[in-house]
């Protein structure tokens, strides 16, 4: 009688030697694929916490920002963009040293401003992007 051949490659018995190193017993379960089904980007990143919490952070900003821009003068508003936040820290890209120079006239304002819409901003840091 003939016997199924076993999978004996390296690459998989590689792997299952990691994993059991990494304290598994057996391979661990992960989630069904269905082939042909294709999921937006948003999908996945709400998906993994690490990555829907970047994009909590970085939909903060995007909000900051269009809470300031009536603010800013109408030649600046297409050309400010959202930088990272931290805490009560925000940072603010600009393209240039003289709309950094400018912008960062109004700080005190903007930060007034976030302050009196709900955001706990004590700082804004204005850096120049080279595009």
């Amino acid at each position: 009688m003939r016997q199924p051949p076993q999978d004996t490659s390296p690459k998989r018995s590689d792997s299952l030697a990691a994993l059991r190193d990494l304290g598994y017993n057996a391979v661990p379960k992960s989630n069904v694929v269905i082939r042909g089904k294709t999921q937006s980007v948003t999908q996945i990143i709400d998906g993994a916490t690490s990555l829907s919490q970047l994009q909590a952070l970085a939909r903060d900003g995007q909000n900051r920002l269009q809470a300031i821009l009536p603010l800013l003068p109408v030649s600046m508003r297409s050309l400010v963009q959202s930088g990272g936040v931290e805490g009560d820290a925000w940072c603010i890209l600009v393209p240039n040293s003289a709309m950094a120079a400018k912008l960062r006239q109004f700080l005190p304002s903007l930060c007034a401003h976030l302050r009196t819409k709900g955001w706990n901003v004590q700082t804004i840091t204005v850096k120049v992007i080279n595009s």
